[in-house]
């Protein structure tokens, strides 16, 4: 099929970058297995939060059965759902959709306040730890069979940091480690925490790291998928600095060749139990966009040379990160 044609051996370099968005994010294992199924080979893979995950359990298994079935197990896992049972509350009346607003309404009711209130995250460093140790294995990146990368943020510096070696576990654990709700992970020097705060769709990083042809894959949420307007000063704040987020994500994904945003409509961001249907909206993204993809990929072959060139783009797509 077409896709044989497309991935031809040669030094042209196809890249993906994986956005955070939680559950929202189990899309990108539907990419994955439709890259397969066309016959389309990832060289690199930059993820961010739990893109990082998902690409790092493929650039480590280069199998995206495997990368489900270690999925499930881990959602299934009594410490997991233990985890977001914590940061979860059932849907209120008032019914506010968002990370900001949900976990500020989480809050709001009292069971954050007191003992949560004053420890860096909900979800202790032992436990997380040990999530981490159950899903990810324990390798350098160096070694991996696809080149990887996942981004996280510096919270003592505000740097971007995108990281590119040493420990795969530790890595993905620092790029998914959501500011309040997991623990600041100590890596090589730096305090970190997820790196959706400054590059939610790593399309630089991709491109940086040799990427010809970048396929960006974004589950983040939109603006409308904030929900109603909220009732306390707090939640106007909250949602501001989330609009500002989500605004400066968008200006910085357009760098990508392509952009598939799978549609998946109000999925909350704890909503792991849904991994086969946003499996199967990833798929539908991809196979909905593949003819246009096709053509923008034969386009990036040619003005490459297949390769020999690099990375022929403006270079409006740079902004400041670090490689560790």
């Amino acid at each position: 099929m077409g896709g044989q044609f497309l991935m031809s051996r040669s030094r042209f370099k196809l890249s993906l970058a994986l956005s955070g968005g939680s559950a929202r994010a189990l899309t990108h294992v539907g990419v994955l297995r439709e890259l397969e199924r066309h016959g389309l080979r990832a060289d690199i893979i930059v993820g961010t939060s739990m893109g990082a995950v998902v690409g790092g359990l493929y650039a480590y298994y280069r199998d995206v059965d495997i990368v489900g079935e270690r999925l499930r197990v881990l959602i299934e896992s009594d410490l997991f759902l233990k985890s977001i049972a914590i940061a979860r509350e059932e849907r209120s009346d008032e019914g506010t959709d968002g990370f900001f607003n949900r976990f500020w309404l989480l809050f709001r009711k009292g069971v954050s306040y007191g003992q949560s209130m004053r420890r860096p995250a909900l979800i202790t460093e032992e436990d997380y730890r040990e999530i981490m140790e159950d899903l990810m294995p324990d390798c350098r990146i160096e070694d991996l069979p696809i080149r990887f990368a996942a981004v996280a943020m510096d919270i003592l510096s505000g740097e971007e940091l995108v990281i590119r070696g040493g420990s795969l576990r530790m890595a993905v654990a620092a790029s998914a480690a959501i500011p309040g709700l997991l623990p600041p992970v100590e890596y090589r020097g730096h305090l970190l925490v997820d790196g959706g705060w400054l590059d939610n769709v790593p399309v630089a990083p991709a491109i940086a790291m040799g990427g010809h042809f970048v396929l960006a894959a974004d589950a983040a949420l939109d603006v409308p998928g904030l929900g109603p307007l909220p009732s306390a000063a707090i939640e106007y704040l909250l949602r501001c600095n989330e609009i500002t987020r989500i605004r400066l994500m968008q200006q910085r994904q357009q760098s990508a060749d392509v952009t598939l945003v799978p549609e998946i409509g109000k999925t909350d961001w704890s909503q792991f139990t849904c991994l086969d249907r946003c499996s199967t909206a990833g798929s539908r993204a991809f196979v909905e966009s593949f003819h246009y993809l096709r053509g923008k990929l034969l386009v990036r072959r040619c003005l490459t040379l297949n390769g020999w060139l690099h990375p022929v783009r403006r270079r409006c797509w740079r902004h400041p990160f670090k490689m560790i």
